[in-house]
């Protein structure tokens, strides 16, 4: 070996002893050894001597002051001005390779010890060299891990900021890729935990909250889950168990018919003949009216009722509580905790309800004076609805229930003035009809008695209405008929009320039923052109179905309802 090469390699391993590498790669044994110049393999020849060797040699020391300095920019690019002077140097090629790794520059610092560990197998830093080639290989472990976590951090932050958002669906999934890329992490499955309890998927939230505890180590992390996932399975009892008030949002037991603090309803969820207009692709309901002589009136589109069943659309949760809550307090009514109390608006207008002990008792309305009167009785745990008033398009009814001993209504009674025809006192009683649990038919008779004035006139109709069912108890057709209507004059009318009847009705003789009366209707007065008169009124029987609860027109006497609905529908 020349003079000038000898000074090379002794700068070389004076650079190993001047603690260029760091602590974890570099043995005690290695400090202030000098190394001979290793055997190069056969396609590598020793440097020859040039005249530029004292410009390697400079490189190489201010590679090593640089590094003394902490520079290790610097000093890598010396050792690569004398890489380029004396390409391939096992001490050169080792130093550029952990100078690379000491900046974070890992993939170059490969590049170089693999060239190292090609050239020199059994070089004088072999044992270095596969030091920093495990430490290398660490910090790409390191690195990968690095990127992981951020990717998974990274995940929680967009959940969070969608679950922010109220975008449950796209944070439930963020939460759930978190969760397959690590199974072991409680994080991520408490998190999906409380996405689905806000869905108001309680089970499946539940069944989160019972995997987070089983998988946390921490008890303060554990600290108050425990009683919280008690208050969810509650909540799912109660899901089961409970339905809400459709108007105020009050929680009912499943059964109940009215809500016993606003008496809105029914709820009969297990009806067939309440489930019949579904919001579902498939589900129809047209309502076809026609005169006495079959002759076709006219045919009404209804509109669907329920998204599913009545079931499933009041079905209790606490956020369709709070939902229907919201959107009466937006109205102006307010609450005392979960019970209505009233309605105020800005101007000063108000209707109080006057809970009683147990329900609502009346309904006041403070500027119009009007008073609304409930009576009710407790049957398990349900009120049923003894008698009610109401208005249906500003006119007052007066409605007393019976029941059986399975708590369906049996008879309805409905009592009013017709203020819109000649005040006349009419009463109306429907009787039900079941079959197992199906409402199959209802009879309703219905009559006054007239003024003497105008001639004592005695009135009485009769209805029927039957429901047909198909295999799996979906109402299939709901028929309507006027069976039956007469009136009859007592005695002859007197005064002005004599000519107006005599128009009314040309061919009217005392104690005689009118002739043709399903075709001219009950007509008692006339106000201009207008007639005035008395329709059969089934509107207070709301009870009977949501598809037949109208007034008819004079002349019409007959309604059919059909009802279509995808096979999967089912009723209850």
């Amino acid at each position: 070996m020349t003079q000038s090469a000898q000074y090379s390699q002794r700068l070389i391993g004076l650079l190993f002893s001047a603690a260029l590498f760091a602590p974890l790669l570099m043995t005690k044994s290695a400090r202030g050894q000098e190394q001979p110049a290793p055997t190069p393999p056969p396609a590598v020849t020793t440097p020859a001597a040039a005249p530029n060797a004292d410009e390697f040699g400079k490189a190489v020391y201010f590679g090593q002051k640089f590094y003394e300095l902490n520079d290790y920019a610097s000093a890598y690019q010396k050792f690569v001005t004398a890489d380029s002077i004396q390409p391939d140097q096992p001490g050169v090629l080792y130093n550029m390779a952990l100078l690379l790794a000491r900046t974070g520059r890992y993939s170059e610092a490969q590049v170089r010890i693999d060239r190292y560990l090609q050239l020199y197998p059994a070089g004088a830093e072999r044992a270095l060299a596969n030091k920093l080639q495990l430490e290398l290989e660490f910090q790409r472990e390191l690195q990968k891990k690095r990127q992981t976590d951020q990717e998974y951090d990274d995940l929680f932050t967009r959940g969070t900021f969608l679950y922010a958002k109220n975008d449950l669906d796209a944070a439930l999934k963020l939460f759930e890729e978190a969760e397959q890329r690590r199974p072991n992490d409680s994080v991520a499955v408490f998190d999906e935990a409380t996405v689905l309890e806000k869905m108001g998927d309680l089970p499946k939230a539940a069944e989160r909250f019972r995997r987070y505890l089983a998988m946390e180590t921490e008890a303060d992390l554990k600290s108050g889950v425990d009683q919280h996932v008690l208050g969810v399975e509650s909540e799912i009892q109660e899901m089961k168990t409970r339905i809400v008030c459709a108007f105020c949002g009050f929680r009912l037991p499943l059964g109940a018919t009215w809500c016993p603090h606003c008496w809105h309803g029914p709820y009969l969820t297990s009806s067939a003949v309440w489930n019949t207009r579904p919001c579902v692709e498939g589900a129809s309901a047209t309502r076809a009216t026609f005169f006495s002589n079959d002759r076709f009136n006219k045919n009404d589109i209804l509109p669907c009722l329920w998204n599913g069943t009545m079931l499933e659309a009041l079905r209790y949760t606490a956020a369709k509580q709070k939902a229907i809550q919201e959107t009466r307090k937006s109205e102006g009514w307010t609450y005392n905790g979960d019970i209505i109390e009233g309605w105020r608006d800005k101007d000063g207008s108000e209707v109080r309800y006057e809970q009683g002990p147990s329900y609502l008792e009346k309904i006041v309305s403070a500027a119009g004076g009007e008073i609304l009167i409930y009576n009710a009785h407790k049957a398990g745990d349900i009120w049923l609805l003894d008698r009610e008033d109401v208005f249906i398009e500003g006119q007052k009814y007066t409605s007393h229930y019976t029941f059986d001993a399975s708590n369906r209504i049996a008879q309805q009674q409905v009592d009013y003035l017709n203020a819109a025809g000649c005040n006349h006192a009419i009463s109306v009683t429907a009787d039900y009809s079941y079959q197992n649990d199906d409402l199959t038919g209802v009879k309703v008779r219905g009559g006054y008695d007239g003024f003497v004035v105008e001639g004592s006139p005695h009135v009485e109709w009769q209805v029927m209405v039957t429901n047909s069912f198909d295999a799996v108890g979906r109402v299939t057709k709901e028929d309507l008929t006027l069976s039956s209507f007469s009136k009859t004059y007592t005695a002859k009318p007197y005064g002005a009320e004599r000519g107006e009847i005599d128009a009314l009705y040309p061919t009217m003789r005392v104690r005689r039923p009118i002739e043709d009366l399903a075709r001219r209707g009950d007509r008692c007065a006339m106000s201009g052109s207008l007639y005035l008169g008395n329709p059969i009124d089934l509107r207070p029987f709301y009870a009977i179905s949501p598809d037949l609860a109208i007034a008819l027109d004079y002349g019409v006497t007959r309604a059919t309802v059909s009802l279509s609905y995808p096979d999967s529908f089912k009723p209850r």
